[in-house]
């Protein structure tokens, strides 16, 4: 019986050993200014020089760090890994310009890539570059200024998919606060009809969502589909800015898709609407609750207005700010935004109505002393009143007339003044 029982014991202690031992993960660094590839590459200070040195060396599950400094690699990814930049500013995978696309992903792999620019990739093939293979989540990134192209042969059939991102069919591609700029599709020599180019920001073949994110400067040519995103699978697409982008059928997006609290010029195939979306033109003909057609968004241009990323700002009294959904703006896989692209409260402080349309919030002034709600450590915008008084920088709750001269909000639960502090609440400037 007590050999049974030790048996037993030894068993347990092997298979928690070896439970603990696959579950376990290594996060590897990479700095491209001070590390060696000679070196461990598991601590800052002993850091790789190159991202696929660093992946080589990696496991399933495990994670990259990668600090500020411009890597002039092409990537395969073969395993499930998180690429972690320090910033799509500073965190630059530059292909160089020379032929091969930046970034492939194989069909057994999940990864995430987070704070990096993707950038001069140069394909003969689709997808200029990232290709797509498998599971990938983008988030907080660039990709930009990449390209594929091809010579076609006279009389002869030829088409060319995805400038920045190609996503093929079985995969699935989530982009978060991101935007993808500059990236162009082409074939030359073409015979009239006999060429296609799709997707000069993005081809989706399969399974896209994307949220707060902002698509611009792309384009497809000649005959082309897509110029921001083509997609042949199913797309689903909250707060993105689709604008800018070149001439083609369906500009902005073509193919299946369904948005909802976002910004689009141009549309072709079947595009639908969840409510909240904002046409620039007559070709998207959203019916839907809060959609708006033929209307100037009057989006600023691409450019940096806070944040890692570009995106396209929204002036005060664009029809796009609080004309989102009043019951708030969601990531297309059931989450709450508090945020916009840049980071920003979303909705802002000053807002009541909702969040705004599209990847950006429109930032109103706030009255000094103004009280607002907050959810958790964003603010909603609801106006409660003002801070009078020594309030250790937070709104009261409860009415108290040393705290609200006459003329200010008082009296009552819920007024911006009072003994007790509302610690839901937040005083501002």
């Amino acid at each position: 019986m007590k050999d049974k029982l030790l048996t037993g014991f030894l068993f347990a202690a092997v298979f928690l050993a070896l439970g603990s031992t696959a579950l376990a993960t290594t996060t590897w660094y990479v700095n491209g200014v001070s590390g060696s590839n000679s070196n461990t590459c598991t601590s800052a200070t002993t850091a790789c020089k190159t991202i696929g040195h660093a992946i080589s060396l990696a496991a399933s599950g495990d994670s990259i760090g990668v600090a500020a400094a411009t890597y002039k690699e092409h990537l395969t990814i073969g395993i499930s890994l998180k690429i972690l930049g320090s910033g799509a500013k500073t965190t630059i995978l530059d292909g160089s310009g020379s032929i091969g696309r930046v970034v492939g992903i194989s069909s057994a792999a999940h990864v995430t890539l987070s704070g990096v620019t993707i950038t001069n990739g140069n394909s003969f093939v689709d997808g200029g570059g990232i290709i797509n293979n498998g599971v990938l989540i983008l988030l907080r990134s660039a990709v930009t200024g990449n390209r594929t192209q091809f010579p076609c042969q006279p009389a002869t059939h030829c088409y060319l998919r995805g400038g920045g991102i190609l996503n093929r069919a079985g995969a699935s591609l989530t982009i978060g606060n991101s935007t993808v700029s500059g990236n162009h599709v082409s074939i030359t020599g073409c015979s009239t009809f006999y060429c296609a180019t799709l997707g000069g920001g993005i081809y989706n073949g399969s399974t896209l969502v994307l949220y707060n994110s902002t698509i611009s400067g792309n384009t497809a040519s000649p005959t082309g589909y897509g110029s921001g995103i083509y997609s042949g699978g199913t797309a689903i697409i909250r707060n993105g800015t689709l604008s800018g982008n070149g001439p083609a059928v369906g500009a902005g997006i073509y193919g299946k898709a369904t948005l909802e609290n976002s910004i689009v010029t141009n549309c072709g195939g079947s595009v639908t609407s969840n409510g909240y979306n904002l046409s620039s033109d007559a070709t998207c003909n959203f019916t839907n609750t809060g959609d708006l057609n033929n209307t100037n968004p009057m989006l600023g241009p691409l450019q940096y207005n806070g944040g890692q990323t570009q995106t396209m700002a929204l002036p005060s009294g664009s029809p796009a700010v609080d004309a989102g959904n009043p019951s708030g703006c969601t990531d297309g896989l059931g989450h709450l935004l508090k945020t916009d692209q840049r980071g920003k409260p979303r909705p802002d402080a000053e807002e009541t109505a909702g969040c705004d349309i599209g990847a950006y919030e429109y930032q109103g002034a706030l009255q000094a002393g103004h009280c607002v709600f907050v959810c958790g450590s964003t603010r909603c915008g609801m106006l409660t009143g003002y801070c009078v008084g020594s309030v250790n920088n937070a709104c009261r709750s409860t009415y108290d007339p040393a705290q609200c001269p006459i003329g200010q909000p008082a009296g009552g639960s819920g007024s911006s003044c009072g003994e007790a502090i509302d610690t839901t609440r937040t005083c501002t400037p």
